[in-house]
């Protein structure tokens, strides 16, 4: 008992410190007296109660069974677009933790990845943008995203490779993250975002997914340079995923008219491939059918912008507070009796009193027609 006392308090103390939290503060936040509680713990002096675990592992952002655990979990490392200049650990903490618990509904379903993500093996320091545009069919292939990528991206990742998929309202923190660990993978993006800006910080992070044995935080190091490159080819991967060259350059032949294209078209096919105008202009200076001063140009033409912003809102879908698919696991466990009611409340970050409500929101009634069964053949 005195060995699982100094383990626990040892785990708790490494976790306060990541997150950057004063012992006072903590002891305020999981509800102790005195801050002397929270010293007398970590020390593994004090026996600590079960109610008190619940608050603690909550307010580390993590789990019981991660504080009590026999062996520390191998750690996973979150890999940000653009690193937050306050709070990360904390945003890191709660984007892991909700990876973890994904992953044991799946656990408790027997759901496990049907197939696993291509790999790309590129050297930072060698890696080319036509590297890049490589990784980008080879992918686009493996996953089988047909001509409107951005469409099918997000189902398939989530449904036959288990990628955890988390919108987050990350304010000015960093627009997307991702992250590899005992859970599988796991993407990090901001609720607030475009849609279409969203689907590019995807693309932008499924590269990281998939580089991750060779381009990682330490074969990159603190090189600003090399860093600056790694995201350059990750933004290039990203636009020959989403834009791919054979299905856009018909597209677009389709619209030109005595050697012009409209702003409506372009803003129409931007919005066609679920992408921005920028990423789509852009891209059609690689195609050499614009050139870099004309797409500053545009972009900078209040005619263009008012045209725009006018499909914006018949376009602009906010995602769920939490993942449809992680939102049906946790309730198909719980028909199954393998999750409390209790737990499934937690877990959908509600109260017993408004959990119904809470599963309608989500299209789900809790009623026994679930548990009705059908033969097959």
């Amino acid at each position: 008992m005195e060995e699982l006392q100094k383990i626990i308090g040892e785990r708790i103390r490494s976790l306060r410190k990541k997150l950057g939290i004063t012992q006072r503060v903590f002891a305020e936040q999981v509800g102790f007296s005195a801050h002397q509680i929270v010293s007398e713990i970590e020390r593994g002096g004090r026996d600590v109660k079960a109610w008190e675990l619940v608050r603690i592992a909550d307010a580390l952002h993590t789990e019981v069974r991660y504080l009590l655990a026999e062996h520390e979990p191998a750690p996973a490392h979150v890999l940000w677009r653009d690193y937050p200049e306050e709070g990360a650990a904390a945003i890191e903490a709660s984007f892991l933790k909700s990876c973890r618990q994904y992953h044991g509904l799946e656990s408790l379903l027997g759901i496990t990845p049907k197939h696993d993500l291509p790999k790309v093996e590129l050297d930072p320091e060698t890696a080319s943008y036509g590297d890049a545009r490589v990784a980008a069919k080879k992918v686009a292939d493996a996953l089988d995203l047909g001509g409107r990528p951005a469409a099918s991206l997000i189902a398939i990742l989530e449904g036959d490779y288990s990628v955890k998929i988390w919108y987050k309202d990350l304010g000015e923190a960093g627009s997307a993250a991702s992250a590899m660990g005992n859970f599988g993978y796991g993407i990090l993006m901001h609720r607030e975002q475009a849609p279409w800006r969203r689907n590019f910080s995807f693309a932008h992070e499924l590269f990281h997914l998939i580089t991750r044995a060779t381009i990682s935080k330490e074969s990159v190091g603190d090189n600003q340079a090399l860093i600056d490159k790694v995201e350059r080819l990750a933004n290039e991967f990203a636009a020959n995923l989403l834009l791919p060259a054979d299905v856009l350059d018909v597209e677009i032949e389709a619209r030109v008219k005595d050697g012009k294209i409209s702003y409506d078209d372009l803003v129409e096919l931007a919005r066609d491939f679920d992408v921005s105008t920028e990423a789509l202009l852009w891209r059609m200076v690689h195609f050499r059918i614009l050139t870099a001063d004309r797409v500053r140009a545009v972009l900078n033409d209040p005619n263009f912008r008012s045209i725009d912003r006018s499909t914006m809102p018949a376009n602009w879908q906010q995602p769920a507070p939490l993942p449809e698919r992680f939102v049906r696991l946790a309730f198909l466990a719980y028909k199954r009796a393998k999750l409390s009611r209790a737990r499934l409340a937690q877990l959908l970050e509600t109260s017993l009193f408004d959990l119904s409500a809470t599963l309608l929101e989500y299209g789900f009634e809790d009623t026994d027609a679930y548990q009705i069964e059908t033969t097959v053949a």
